[in-house]
């Protein structure tokens, strides 16, 4: 065979490759929503009824598992290096992991134990999610570098892995959010079981469409021990920096996210549909610009795309804080999707730039030692990941419990779980349901009610939940079933609503009355500062570090390639 011909079948293997492992990357990043991002909503909003102790410690649990798995991420690095298969070294474990890891969403989004009972529960389940993810996490994220050690493919590959992903995270939340509001319970339930199997069908498509470039291993390959894997994180002092940066920006642009649908249904409205608006907004933001990321990379260096987008971003968090404070500029889906724009735009070159970096690690790790070590070098951009996650958990369990915010959600808690408990009825059972409820409306007007003293109100609350078979609040509290009553019983909300002859609940506009009135200053504030200032904060620090620590430029990056090349050719020569 020819070398043009050789050349040739380099490249048709290698943009077959970039697709099957691009476009497979769709599912992981749904699945990693579902649970990253929304497993805390759907405990906060599915009418688990937990208290705000129980909940904290739910948050606790959430950095003490992410922690833990975040450790055992370097050890998954040194397994894959250790795995030498027909299949290659990171094929099988992809595999492997996103079946085992489909399994436990499943059991995660519909497995209902209460109270305390629920907490030992989510343990257990979250510990497997992270480990059986780990599995499939660290031998995708290695590929990349093992895909190609051009610096134009490696961009190209980069660019495509990141958009796709990006595909993937923002369907998964614009779905999650139109299925589940005002329908948590069954929707949370369909999707757990349409997202595993999606995850595992992408899985296959990497696992039979990607083929992993030769390994060359000697006679007796080398184990690389525990030792060794932490002798090579701690020698390559570039990675190191750039896992720095990459947990401070990590930590700081998830926390509007993470944060941003209680605001959204604070501020703006408790309804999927608009809600999706602001996601598509976000996700066409970052899918255009980071789909660019490689004709910008062509005109302008690193540390420039890194300054511009910090300045965009930081404008965009300058006017999410203010919209709502000052007349010129409410609140609502028109200025939190267009300043939303500025901050998922710059979020998405930032990021783009940070991942980019971390892969030249690779070269920069060969260049000083000799060995590559991708499954080991590059499983710090997981452990990172999961680490930030940690820290983004702890930050939002405590926000939404010390602001007030998740004791006030549990009244549209308990509208959920009575749409769920309503949905299981049969029509007969909810046009009796309706009439129950409507006599019990009925028989005090909201007027007399609101006459009446406290006490008064949560006897008759008590009186009117015992008369209802359906209503199996027994972890609220009588305040809070007042609150329930008064949402349930005000005309306007429209909570009953027939159609063909069929009773449906609608509590979007009964969970907007709750937020409405019970929503204070404090809760806003904390709510604004969290999404906005903190997360700039941490922005800025990783800036710092990336233009002061860290040196692999294009320049040097070209210099030390160039270098272990010639060292590669003197070596065959011999």
């Amino acid at each position: 065979m020819v070398k043009s011909d050789v050349l040739d079948f380099e490249r048709k293997l290698f943009n077959r490759n970039k697709w099957a492992y691009s476009v497979g990357g769709i599912g992981r990043d749904m699945v990693y929503q579902l649970v990253a991002t929304f497993f805390i909503t759907y405990v906060q909003f599915s009418g688990l009824g937990l208290s705000a102790l129980q909940f904290t410690v739910i948050g606790i649990m959430l950095v003490v598992g992410r922690i833990w798995d975040a450790v055992n991420d370097p050890v998954m690095g040194s397994i894959v290096e250790n795995t030498h298969t027909r299949f290659g070294k990171f094929r099988p474990w992809i595999l492997i992991g996103a079946i085992l890891t489909a399994i436990v969403i499943v059991f995660m989004f519909n497995f209902r134990p209460t109270g305390w009972g629920f907490v030992v529960f989510f343990f257990a389940m979250y510990l497997l999610w992270e480990m059986f993810f780990t599995l499939n996490d660290i031998p995708y994220w290695s590929l990349i570098p093992a895909l190609s050690k051009n610096k134009k493919d490696r961009d190209t590959v980069t660019t495509m892995v990141v958009v796709f992903a990006g595909v993937g995270a923002f369907a998964g939340n614009a779905i999650i959010t139109l299925t589940t509001v005002g329908r948590m319970v069954k929707g949370y339930s369909m999707i757990s079981f349409t997202f595993a199997i999606f995850f595992v069908a992408c899985s296959l498509l990497t696992v039979f469409g990607v083929k992993e470039p030769k390994e060359i291993i000697p006679e007796k390959p080398e184990k690389v021990s525990i030792k060794k894997m932490f002798k090579v994180i701690a020698k390559n002092d570039q990675l190191l920096w750039a896992s720095l940066a990459l947990m401070l920006y990590s930590v700081g642009s998830g926390l509007l996210t993470a944060l941003g649908y209680n605001f959204f249904w604070l501020e703006i409205g408790y309804n999927g549909t608009l809600t999706m608006i602001f996601i598509i907004s976000f996700a066409v933001s970052n899918i255009l610009i980071q789909s660019f990321y490689s004709v910008l990379a062509k005109r302008f260096t690193r540390k420039q795309l890194l300054k511009s987008s910090f300045f965009v971003l930081i404008f965009g968090y300058g006017m999410m804080l203010l919209i709502g404070w000052v007349d010129f500029l409410p609140v609502n889906i028109v200025t939190a999707c267009l300043f939303g724009v500025f901050v998922f735009g710059g979020q998405a070159i930032f990021y783009m730039v940070i991942i980019v970096n971390m892969t030249n690690t690779i070269e920069y790790n060969e260049f000083n030692t000799g060995d590559r070590n991708e499954a080991i070098v590059f499983s710090l951009r997981p452990f990172v990941a999961k680490m930030s996650s940690a820290i983004q958990g702890l930050i939002v369990t405590l926000v939404l419990v010390l602001s007030g915010v998740y004791g006030m959600s549990q009244n549209v808690s308990a509208l959920e779980q009575e749409v769920s408990l309503f949905n299981e009825m049969s029509t007969v059972e909810k046009n009796a349901y309706v009439n129950s409820i409507q006599n019990g409306i009925d028989s005090l007007s909201m007027e007399e009610f609101n006459l009446l003293s406290e006490t008064a109100q949560e006897t008759y609350i008590t009186t009117l939940k015992n008369n209802v078979s359906s209503f199996e609040f027994t972890t609220l509290k009588e305040e809070e079933l007042v609150t329930l009553y008064e949402a349930l019983q005000n005309p306007e909300n429209g909570v009953f609503v027939e159609k063909s002859g069929v009773w449906e609940m609608v509590i979007n506009d009964a969970a907007d009355s709750v937020f409405l009135e019970n929503a204070t200053i404090k809760m806003r504030l904390f709510l604004r500062i969290a999404i906005t200032i903190v997360p700039a904060i941490l922005i800025y620090g990783a800036m710092i570090i990336l233009r002061k620590k860290y040196i692999i430029d294009e320049v040097y990056y070209e210099k030390i390639t160039e270098i272990t090349r010639q060292r590669l050719e003197e070596q065959l020569s011999k």
